[in-house]
């Protein structure tokens, strides 16, 4: 099975994509030209990582479908999974298509994404940690200047105190031979249920670094705040946190992240007639806004709190490796394994990003 039927790429250019060595010497020189994993190319290309040929695609302009379409079929669905599993020229795409199927199950589940402010690429396992000196003066802040005396600045400094690490997380599916009878259409079900669960676990990674920050010694905790009846908080102690935060910190906070039992009273919350304020919004299956901020459900929040959260500037994912699929063959047990990792961290970035509203404590 090879490439031979020529596509039309997203400039518009005719192209056809390349078989055998000549493909896998593309395949190494756009990976080497990547940025995001040029430092690892040669480890990711004996892996057959669909990185690499995410990189090759990635510089012809064309997706993984566009790549199926070249090999003149209209969906991979119906094929076997040694169809490609057992062809060497089209291993990396079929890594590819895996990818694809572990991805939407782990987007679909996991909304890390959604609490990212910034992707930092990294080309080692390590990253310095830079911080703003004086970020908490407000004389910062615009101000009148007098003619030639120096305009107010901040510096960014080196904290060497502090150096970020990442780690390879990820899980995986083994198939065996007998199994690659089956059909992609069927294989992708498994792909899209793993994926699932891999998501919900890099979420609570995400949550976790928002809630309890990520250096030990606390120099990056979240603030904290009560409420006016400890135990009996109401909307008025919502609006009150987030004039708050924005007053004494300049966010705007645009998510509520909260766990489902603290979901459930703002939703059931109530008028002093008795009437249920979001009864409309129940009816339609709907979970009400918190004032202006999108309800985040997470289980990970302790009972008693809510995190409201600034996306734009509360969280920073340091990716070493990109979300990708390896390939390995066990020679002794006769099963194949295709594992889907990434290599990353997420670190809170501004600890005045997000705020902690302590349900049962009083301000």
């Amino acid at each position: 099975m090879e490439f031979k039927h020529k596509i039309k790429n997203s400039r518009g250019e005719v192209i056809e994509l390349k078989n055998g060595s000549d493909l896998k010497s593309a395949i190494k020189d756009a990976a080497g030209a990547d940025g995001r994993i040029a430092g690892q190319a040669q480890d990711l290309m004996s892996k057959n990582s669909s990185a690499t040929f995410r990189a090759y695609l990635d510089q012809q302009a064309i997706t993984v479908k566009d790549a199926i379409r070249s090999l003149g079929f209209a969906d991979v669905g119906p094929m076997q999974a040694r169809a490609l599993y057992e062809n060497d020229n089209t291993k990396p795409l079929f890594n590819a298509v895996l990818e694809d199927g572990f991805r939407e199950g782990y987007l679909a589940a996991g909304r890390a994404s959604e609490l990212v402010a910034q992707t930092i690429s990294m080309d080692q396992m390590s990253y310095q940690y830079y911080e703003i000196e004086n970020k908490e003066n407000d004389d910062l802040d615009l101000s009148l200047v007098g003619q030639g005396a120096p305009i107010p600045v901040v510096t960014i400094k080196l904290d060497t105190n502090h150096t970020i690490f990442v780690y390879k997380r990820g899980g995986g599916i083994e198939i065996t031979d007998e199994a690659k009878s089956m059909r992609f259409d069927m294989l992708a079900l498994h792909l899209r249920k793993r994926g699932l669960q891999m998501g919900r676990t890099d979420e609570k990674l995400a949550i976790a670094r928002l809630l309890n920050g990520y250096f030990k010694d606390g120099t990056d905790a979240a603030p904290t705040i009560g409420v006016k009846t400890a135990n009996d908080w109401k909307m008025s102690d919502i609006w009150y946190a987030a004039q708050h935060g924005n007053q004494e910190h300049g966010f705007t906070y645009n998510r509520a992240v909260m766990n489902l039992a603290t979901a459930e009273k703002w939703a059931t919350m109530k008028e002093d007639n008795g009437q249920m304020i979001f009864l409309n919004e129940l009816k339609k299956g709907d979970m009400p806004d918190m004032l202006r901020m999108a309800p985040f459900i997470s289980e990970s929040i302790p009972d008693n709190r809510i995190m409201v959260v600034d996306t734009r500037f509360a969280l920073a994912e340091y990716q070493y490796k990109p979300f990708s699929v390896e390939n390995e063959r066990n020679a002794k047990t006769q099963v194949e394994g295709s594992y889907a990792t990434v290599t990353s961290d997420y670190v809170p970035f501004d600890k005045n990003a997000r705020m902690i509203i302590k349900l049962d404590s009083v301000r």
